[in-house]
């Protein structure tokens, strides 16, 4: 009778634990607002205008940029609108870039912020990508970032 009962809540507890896990199901919210990080990505490393600008909100986006005050040697944030800052990309470059996406914060499938580890032979960057969904697109409206020389 024991060993019976044993068997009998073994195969319950297997068969309870088969049913409480749930297969995993990633929005297409959350695969947009990542497209959306790589637009930027691959639109810069290729000098591809045409991404850019579906990744950046150029009406209301812009980049904040930390540098040193050339006079005062004081560190400062420097702010670019993202139309201005897109322009810099106009080719694609030879070297080898690469990018992952290391976060994902999504408010009521309105907001986003990214997380993009960005890696250049030159320079690595931290990328911190605001995105707003607006007109039922994805777009960066804010970038800010570290970058750290080799």
């Amino acid at each position: 009778m024991y060993k019976s009962m044993i068997v009998i809540v073994a195969l319950l507890v297997s068969s309870i634990s088969g049913q409480s896990f749930a297969k995993a199901k990633t929005s297409n919210e959350y695969e947009a607002v990542v497209a959306t990080a790589y637009k930027y990505f691959n639109g810069a490393a290729n000098g591809d205008q045409a991404l850019l600008n579906e990744a950046f909100d150029t009406d209301f986006g812009d980049i904040k940029m930390p540098m040193v005050d050339k006079e005062t040697g004081n560190d400062i944030v420097r702010t670019v609108p993202l139309a201005q800052f897109a322009k810099v990309f106009k080719k694609a470059t030879p070297d080898l870039w690469q990018a992952k996406v290391l976060s994902v914060d999504i408010v009521d499938d309105k907001m986003a912020m990214v997380k993009l580890d960005f890696d250049t032979p030159k320079t690595h960057y931290v990328d911190y990508l605001v995105m707003y969904k607006r007109n039922g697109q994805w777009r960066i409206v804010n970038k800010t970032f570290v970058a750290t020389k080799k």
